[in-house]
């Protein structure tokens, strides 16, 4: 057996991965090998660490201060290699348990310089159950050891997952650049590649390579470094190695000129010439220079000559060229995609150039669905106590809907709403703003957000399962222009202030959703309800409010959803004494189809205000929604409806608060279980009347309906 060494840099911050790193390697097929682990310097809890691993196997600790990129690290890391072969792996990524085993047959079978294997991103850490993998037994008996010969296509900068013969790349002093300090892999990809008499692909040798979700808190290289400049020093350093009319030069070049027009383009052009962006343009002119422009293709003449400039260093020329193409390409885009010729004036004039209103307020609730939550009892009291003080305006996705007092209303995205949002001193909303939404220095951001929560939130969950893997990050930005945090209780403050990193004011004055519940004459608003929803008068109403499930998606917010209630049989037993109400998740896309047992069940997923189904509802069923602790303020029967309990606490979000210990009803695992608490209610009841009393005092202790007035007087109305 020939040996393989494996190397890996590692940086202290980065001691969460090593355990994972290691039980992959343990697991490999392939056992011949050596584990290099190259750092600067080491904590006492990763040395503790390391020595443990060193008991398993081999393992060489390799420890000099004067390491100080990834490239000198892994340049170490060779140097004190014994093995026949080298191969590169980062502490926070994943390979197969037959990894290593098809990467060395194949070495072994072709006679290659190096073999290539499969490399995809994931978001999550993969799942390795014995399916996942590939036994031993049956690699051998059915592998098909003729690997493909590496096309083009399949070259790429990174060097991880390609088993090196260790003398190829000592014969050939194929090294890392070490003035690079992210990057440095295509100085030593692109020389290997070229001087390469034969490499194969074999895709079987998988390799997981995660992207990190918490880029504000644990980046990667590549998250914390500014790629914009490194981009094409890297190009210029690895094109110094290669003769300028080979078949790399020429894919080199063309990945430049797509990586300035596609990914930097904005990074180059887009803002005043300061010193900044005067060094990037030098990095960008002399990387064409050395890459030889005279062997660069162009589309069209204005692409040629923006460059000329660009390499002539006659910059302010040639940021105005571009930024004639930008405008072109621009007015192409709206006029082929109406849709984004809005969003292109908001950006580059209405919230530029219009003065803010100072008695302008913008209000949104869920994404322009409801109207509803926070913003909507904020509006109601300003309208009431200061009816001609200010400009309100409601944004929605249909302006139908009827409010109450006068409003403008806005179709969401549409000019009116982009021309509001641009010009109003004072925004109100329960979720987050687009990505792309600019807060100007005038503007006061009031986020009330939507509830106390038992999930957990942005930088306190481990992965991230939605549809969004640049979650942490986006909500990060989003939440840099919010002046002003609504919390309904100490123990949302403290949330808040970790998982959103949020440092700007926090008003711990209890929600305005919620004053509704407090209302002198809330038996005559529900029974008002009651008859204007058509709900039967002498049943018990039950609300079903279950949430979404951040692995069941059909794009970012829009998610699945499956209703486990039987309700035909819940009729059948209930029928005569219950009449349920179904709110589903804003976030769920799925129609429910009730049509069968709608004379027991009223969907209430599309109506507006949840706070007036808490009101007119006797009992509450949710899953690991927040509505719970709202209703809580009711003091009524709160019931946990939990079929998927584990995956959704373990695997998918984890819980701020253990609901079987402290949450204010039983936890209910299926329709059996629901059917003989409803039936039992009562009892119940006396059951859980101590911890609901208690839960009620420690997260509702807030809510006495006058939230909206706090709020209002401390964020508009005594606003300077």
């Amino acid at each position: 057996m020939k040996k393989v060494s494996i190397i890996t840099p590692l940086y202290n911050k980065d001691k969460k991965y090593i355990e994972a790193c290691a039980n992959l390697l343990e697991r490999q097929i392939y056992s011949d090998f050596e584990w290099i682990i190259v750092l600067n310097e080491i904590e006492s809890e990763i040395d503790v660490l390391l020595h443990e691993i060193k008991k398993k196997f081999d393992l060489k600790i390799i420890i000099d201060k004067s390491i100080s990129n990834v490239a000198i690290a892994r340049n170490k890391g060779i140097m004190n290699s014994e093995g026949d072969y080298l191969y590169f792996m980062d502490i926070d990524d994943y390979i197969h348990e037959h990894t290593l085993y098809c990467l060395v047959e194949t070495m072994k079978h072709s006679s290659a310089d190096f073999v290539l294997g499969s490399l995809k991103k994931v978001n999550v850490k993969p799942s390795f159950s014995t399916s996942y993998g590939v036994m031993m037994d049956r690699l051998v008996e059915s592998r098909n050891i003729k690997a493909k010969s590496v096309t083009r296509k399949k070259m790429r900068a990174s060097c991880l997952n390609i088993l090196y013969d260790m003398n190829f790349i000592l014969d050939n002093r194929i090294t890392f650049n070490e003035s690079l300090s992210d990057l440095s892999d295509i100085t030593f990809t692109m020389p290997a590649y070229e001087k390469s008499t034969n490499i194969v692909f074999d895709k079987d040798a998988q390799y997981l390579k995660l992207r990190r979700n918490d880029a504000v808190q644990f980046p990667s290289l590549s998250q914390r470094s500014n790629r914009a400049l490194l981009y094409p020093r890297s190009f210029s350093l690895a094109m110094k190695e290669l003769d300028s009319e080979s078949q790399i030069s020429a894919m080199l070049r063309k990945r430049l000129l797509y990586s300035y027009h596609h990914r930097f383009f904005n990074s180059l052009y887009d803002g005043e010439l300061d010193d900044n962006r005067i060094i990037l343009l030098e990095e960008w002119s002399k990387a064409f220079l050395v890459m030889k422009l005279e062997l660069f293709y162009f589309n069209r003449k204005i692409h040629n000559f923006e460059i000329k400039n660009l390499v002539d260093k006659n910059f302010y020329k040639a940021q105005k060229i571009a930024r004639i193409r930008s405008t072109a390409k621009k007015i192409k885009k709206m006029i082929k995609k109406p849709k984004t010729s809005k969003r292109i004036l908001y950006l580059s004039f209405l919230s530029k150039k219009l003065s803010v209103k100072p008695n302008w307020i913008l209000y949104e609730s869920f994404l322009g669905k409801n109207y509803s939550d926070s913003p909507k009892y904020i509006y109601e009291y300003l309208s009431k106590e200061y009816p001609d003080a200010y400009k309100h305006i409601w944004v929605f996705n249909e302006n139908e809907k009827n409010i109450p007092f006068k409003a403008v209303k806005v179709k969401r995205f549409s000019f009116k709403h982009l021309y509001f949002m641009a010009r109003s001193k004072f925004l109100v909303n329960n979720m987050r703003q687009p990505l792309w939404y600019v807060k100007r220095q005038e503007q006061i951001f009031l986020e009330t957000w939507h509830g106390t929560p038992l999930k957990k939130l942005v930088f306190d969950m481990d992965d991230i399962h939605s549809a969004n893997p640049n979650y942490k990050l986006d909500f990060y930005e989003q939440s840099r222009s919010w002046d002003y945090l609504v919390s309904a209780n100490k123990f949302s403050t403290e949330v808040f202030k970790r998982a959103f990193l949020y440092d700007n004011e926090i008003l711990e004055y209890g929600y305005p959703r919620n004053d509704l519940l407090y209302s002198s004459n809330k038996d005559e608003i529900s029974l008002e309800l009651k008859q204007k929803l058509g709900l039967p008068i002498d049943k018990k109403i039950v609300l079903y409010a279950p949430t979404w499930r951040d692995d069941e998606y059909y794009k970012p917010g829009q998610y699945k959803f499956k209703l486990t209630l039987d309700l035909e049989r819940l009729r059948e037993e209930l029928g005569k004494e219950y009449f349920f109400i179904i709110r589903t998740h804003y976030f769920i896309a799925d129609h429910l189809d009730l049509e069968n047992v709608s004379d027991f069940v009223y969907n209430g997923s599309k109506y507006d205000d949840i706070s007036e189904l808490y009101l007119l509802s006797d009992i509450l069923i949710t899953d690991y929604s927040s509505v719970f602790f709202d209703y809580a303020n009711l003091k009524r029967p709160i019931l946990f409806f939990t079929y998927d309990l584990e995956k959704y606490r373990d695997t998918l979000r984890g819980f701020y608060i253990d609901l079987k210990e402290d949450g204010p009803g039983p936890l209910i695992m299926n329709n059996d279980e629901l059917i003989n608490v409803l039936k039992n209610i009562d009892q119940v009841n006396i059951q859980y009347k101590d911890r609901l009393e208690k839960f009620h005092n420690l997260y509702c202790d807030l809510d006495d309906g006058q939230a909206s007035k706090r709020i209002s007087e401390r964020v508009i109305i005594n606003s300077d």
